[in-house]
């Protein structure tokens, strides 16, 4: 794979969209569907859809697309980088402000 520090350069703002819509929309949505029935309160089904696994998956799939040479593996390459980055950046930074907040709501309350 291309060094990080080239492929950020290549970052677009249609590759900053989905990579934020990965990380809310396209990602949460199926979790809270999912979750449906369950009994568990919206704030839980919203935090596992948060913090759900995402980052492994997409830097696997991202290698077998990179390393099977379909044509435009390097926007693919570049959109992934952008997606994990983004993950560290935004969970970590939310990872004890919503663990406190969803203590204080009850957590699996309906």
């Amino acid at each position: 794979m291309p060094h990080l520090g080239r492929l950020l350069d290549r970052v677009t703002w249609s590759m900053l969209i989905y990579a934020v819509l990965s990380l809310t929309v396209i990602r949460m949505v199926p979790v809270v569907l999912s979750l449906v029935g369950t009994g568990m309160s919206v704030g839980s089904k919203l935090f596992i859809g948060w913090f759900g696994p995402r980052g492994l998956a997409s830097i696997v799939f991202g290698v077998i697309v990179f390393d099977a040479g379909v044509p435009g593996r390097e926007t693919i390459a570049v959109t992934v980088v952008c997606t994990v980055l983004l993950s560290i950046i935004l969970h970590g930074a939310t990872a004890n402000p919503l663990i406190t907040a969803l203590r204080r709501s009850g957590g699996n309350g309906g």
